[in-house]
């Protein structure tokens, strides 16, 4: 393990979850988030500017880069600008401060909504007119730009659906269980890879430490997918509530326009076609690469974690 680490979205989910374990290790963990933790070494700043924070980077010797928009509401723009633009200056930022190794932790969704089953990282990415999984294509050839020009060691991480206590997955489903708005299309047949928080970060800090992983792109996950169906029908239980089903050909346009009213009164909604298409996918992800090069091998089962989520869930009154 490096010796001292730099996390950006420091504050996020993953973010914390790493920097919880690296200090374990012994690592001492700085970072930057819009949301400063000064406790736990992580700084106020904004990843489009560095300049407020790059003091912190000297003596660094790996960068974790986890600092993005993930949402399919946002608009082109703003997600290009932190996603994409944010991670070349995150990188200018880490090698003018000498730092040796980069990790970007991008998103399954670079392979787009339509691709083969059990796909591996030799499959090209695919762009697909939205925002989220456009620009995450986009930031992994800005890394990997960075990365053939020798101008600092990268790897690319691709996680499956990030489930945990606290997490996204888990948040706003219980949100919209309990509203009532929780829809999925084509019966919930669409395919869910779940990775727990847990695996991801035995994954990413693997890469850390082997040298087999600089230049590489790894795709993590669980191993495995379920249907949407077992997924937020689990999530429905925790919540005391029900799942809604209808055709993707209505789904994806009425889910559609009722988002793009929610926000038009200022409400915050992740309702969009995107999210639709997100939940139709048929297809799972290949982990044979990062078993083979990494040793990765994921240890929380599904129902375990969802053990953990139900607690998560219990304890913040969400059930």
């Amino acid at each position: 393990m490096p010796k001292i680490v730099f996390i950006t979205g420091a504050s996020g989910f993953i973010g914390q979850a790493l920097g919880i374990r690296l200090r374990e290790l012994g690592t001492e963990v700085r970072g930057v988030d819009l949301k400063p933790d000064e406790a736990n070494g992580v700084v106020a700043g904004d990843t489009l500017d560095p300049r407020t924070w790059a003091s912190a980077l000297d003596g660094v010797q790996a960068v974790i880069h986890t600092a993005a928009i993930v949402s399919n509401a946002a608009t082109l723009d703003e997600a290009w600008k932190v996603n994409v633009l944010g991670t070349r200056r995150v990188l200018d930022a880490s090698i003018a401060a000498g730092v040796s190794r980069f990790v970007h932790v991008s998103s399954v969704m670079a392979y787009g909504f339509d691709f083969p089953d059990h796909v591996d990282e030799t499959y090209p990415a695919r762009l697909s007119g939205h925002s989220y999984p456009d620009t995450r294509v986009n930031s992994e050839a800005v890394v990997m730009t960075a990365h053939g020009a020798g101008e600092i060691d990268c790897t690319v991480i691709r996680p499956g659906d990030v489930y945990g206590p606290g997490s996204v997955w888990v948040r706003e489903p219980l949100k919209m269980i309990k509203s009532r708005q929780m829809v999925l299309p084509d019966g919930g047949q669409g395919i869910f890879t779940p990775i727990y928080i847990d695996n991801l970060v035995d994954g990413i800090l693997l890469t850390l430490s082997a040298a087999a992983a600089v230049g590489q792109v790894f795709t993590l996950t669980d191993g495995y997918g379920i249907t949407c169906a077992e997924y937020f029908g689990r999530l429905a239980e925790l919540a005391g509530g029900s799942v809604k089903t209808m055709p993707g050909t209505i789904a994806v346009p009425l889910v559609s326009a009722l988002g793009a009213i929610q926000r038009r009164l200022g409400k915050r909604s992740e309702l969009s076609a995107a999210s639709m298409l997100m939940l139709s996918r048929t297809g799972t992800y290949s982990i044979d690469k990062a078993r083979t090069v990494l040793g990765y091998e994921p240890l929380v089962g599904f129902d375990d974690g969802m053990k953990q989520v139900g607690a998560w869930a219990r304890a913040e009154g969400l059930t």
